[in-house]
């Protein structure tokens, strides 16, 4: 009943019937009649609410998560819902295929059209264990003694290198849990309990609310906890809670499977608690913490601005550190036997990979447009991507930010071992270009160890020829932690992703050869027989990581 009147050749005035204060307006992905019928078919249709779910099935690994919108007409029959599905909804989704109508070319690539309520999608669970096993017969065993005698002189200068904030005190913290596994796992338990009784000080110091310089401040009005020191607007803009918290998330949890009567509620894992509450609370319409506070369900993965700040909306830059926020959840989860926490963690860790292998570095070739060169993104936004950092052009750094920490969760990036070569290969080539401008970074070896542990993934020896003892070392992470893992993957092989395990705790690898080694932890308190989905079967004593190979 809309009668338009031209003004201009390019204007027109649209003057309302009565009782009809309403408008519905879309942009068309072409120009096609039939697509225009389609919208306005649904035009009438208005959203009123819409809804995710997610269900895990802990024996398969399979995650499923079910979109649902409500509409209600404001005219006329209610068509329902029209809805434009991203790359990693409909990509490879059987439940869609032969529904999907026009797309639009996007930013995050096609946005294809569904007239549904609602749609599923569903991901896998490719597992990991919280350390790998100790190194017994590499003829550098020798070599990796002497850098975990030269780290544990330095630990507690290492917890704390760079910043006095929660994030880098974070960062310090898993860099030193990550050198505990080692010890532990060489069997050193003398230097295992030095390490330990160094992270519960650290970490009481922040909890305990004793200290007035570092320690963290639940804001009950503004709906947060905040910490002090302040680190990257993490207080006034409510920045990067996600990744500052969840290195403290995940270390307090790899500090309760050795001992739990420390993490429990009564002593400091209400703390963790809190703070896993103010990043992943799951539940709806709560006073205290919102809905998931960082992470975007429809795009499938964090952001990172608390404020979203800039013409092209708010970002994220360090997807990896995301993920390790969510690895923390499951391994608090599997500590405390909150299998809801614990599932949660999962869907956030899955939805998100598949998220930033779509986004982040287009392994499957529907986003990135033409004239974009390089094979990542660094800093994903809501209207654009750019591959540089918030503090510097340096090539390293910004292929590093995505990457970092490289721990055993880290396996995710085995899923394409050629994209793995073909990234670090267009790095030389970014460097060159970046040295060619005369300028440096110092050291200039900056993050190696970083990139030969994601070179490992792909190609073990590669790897380890490539790392220098006597190099660079990342800040978050250390010489004892890094060999121990490219020694780990020559002697396993790489990840093979392909087999599954009944338990949310598991990894295999796959030899040159084609002999797999499995490994399962046991976070419960009592025995348990895992069963990988090749028929492998392990049986995991309580609190222990076990191990199986192949002949």
């Amino acid at each position: 009943g809309v009668r338009w009147e031209p003004v201009s050749a390019t204007e027109w005035v649209g003057r309302l019937p009565a009782g009809r204060g309403y408008a519905a307006v879309s942009a068309l992905p072409d120009d096609r009649p039939e697509t225009l019928a389609l919208l306005a078919r649904h035009a009438y249709g208005l959203l009123v609410d819409t809804r995710v779910d997610w269900k895990v099935d802990a024996a398969t690994g399979q995650v499923e998560t079910t979109f649902k919108a409500s509409t209600r007409a404001l005219e006329g029959d209610d068509a329902g819902a029209l809805l434009g599905l991203y790359p990693h909804h409909w990509h490879a989704n059987a439940s869609v295929t032969g529904r999907l109508g026009p797309a639009y070319d996007t930013v995050r690539g096609p946005v294809k059209l569904l007239a549904a309520s609602s749609f599923t999608t569903t991901t896998r669970y490719t597992g990991f264990v919280p350390y790998w096993p100790g190194i017994t017969d590499s003829p550098r065993l020798g070599e990796l003694r002497d850098v975990m005698k030269s780290d544990l002189r330095n630990a507690r200068r290492m917890m704390l290198e760079n910043g006095q904030g929660p994030y880098w005190q974070g960062k310090g913290l898993l860099r030193v849990v990550k050198m505990l596994d080692v010890f532990e796992q060489q069997g050193d338990t003398e230097a295992r309990e030095q390490l330990l009784r160094l992270l519960k000080a650290r970490v009481q110091e922040w909890f305990s609310g004793e200290d007035r310089k570092r320690y963290f401040h639940w804001d009950q009005k503004a709906g947060t906890v905040v910490s002090y020191p302040e680190e990257y607007f993490s207080v006034v803009q409510m920045n990067d809670h996600h990744f500052h918290y969840g290195y403290w998330i995940r270390a307090a949890a790899e500090i309760a499977l050795r001992d739990p009567a420390w993490a429990a509620k009564e002593q400091w894992g209400a703390m963790v608690d809190l703070l896993v509450k103010d990043i992943a609370t799951a539940e709806r319409g709560r006073a205290d913490f919102p809905f998931l506070r960082n992470f975007d369900p429809y795009e499938g993965h964090s952001w990172a601005s608390g404020i979203g700040l800039g013409a092209t909306g708010n970002n994220q830059e360090s997807s990896s550190e995301a993920l390790n926020a969510w690895t923390g959840l499951i391994l608090w989860g599997e500590v405390n036997g909150d299998t809801a926490l614990r599932d949660l963690g999962i869907w956030l860790l899955a939805t998100e990979t598949e998220s930033v292998q779509h986004y982040w570095f287009d392994l499957y070739k529907l986003v990135f447009a033409p004239e974009y060169r390089n094979p990542d993104v660094s800093m994903l936004f809501g209207g654009k991507y750019a591959h540089n950092t918030w503090w510097i052009d340096d090539p390293r750094q910004i292929t590093g930010i995505n990457l970092l920490p490289m721990t055993t969760v880290s396996s995710y990036f085995a899923r394409d071992p050629a994209y793995v070569k073909r990234n670090l290969d267009a790095l030389k080539e970014e460097e060159k270009v970046w040295a060619a401008r005369g300028k440096k970074v110092d050291p200039p070896d900056i993050w190696q160890d970083i990139f030969a542990k994601y070179l490992a993934l792909a190609d073990p020896p590669a790897a380890l020829a490539a790392w220098n003892r006597w190099g660079a070392v990342e800040l978050g992470d250390s010489r004892t932690h890094t060999l121990h893992f490219l020694l780990s993957l020559v002697e396993m092989g790489v990840p093979d992703l392909s087999v599954q395990a009944d338990t949310p705790l598991y990894q295999v690898f796959r030899r040159a050869d084609g002999r797999r080694t499995y490994l399962a932890f046991n976070a419960g308190k009592v025995p348990r027989t895992v069963r990988f989905s090749d028929g492998q079967q392990l049986t995991v004593a309580p609190g222990t990581l076990a191990r199986a190979r192949q002949p």
